[in-house]
């Protein structure tokens, strides 16, 4: 399936949660830094998949590809 959307929406997504943020690196740790949490985490999952498409196995889900903007990019966006 091809992706519908682009990383760009769920930053977008997380920045309108931090008001106080204007930026998030690509390469910055959501979860360590709190940007995401254990409320709002299965609700970025559920942004990544609106936005790809692409539907996540909850029962799966490997926490490495939910750690930065670039592995989310390069789990979910990125096709072969």
């Amino acid at each position: 399936m091809a992706v519908t959307g682009s990383i760009d929406e769920v930053r977008d997504w997380i920045l309108r949660r931090h008001p106080e943020r204007q930026t998030i690196d690509a390469e910055e740790n959501l979860i360590q830094t709190r940007l995401v949490d254990s409320l709002t985490f299965v609700e970025l999952v559920y942004v990544v998949e609106s936005t790809t498409g692409v539907e996540i196995d909850f029962d799966n889900i490997d926490i490495q590809n939910f750690q930065t903007l670039a592995t989310i990019e390069k789990a979910f966006f990125i096709t072969a």
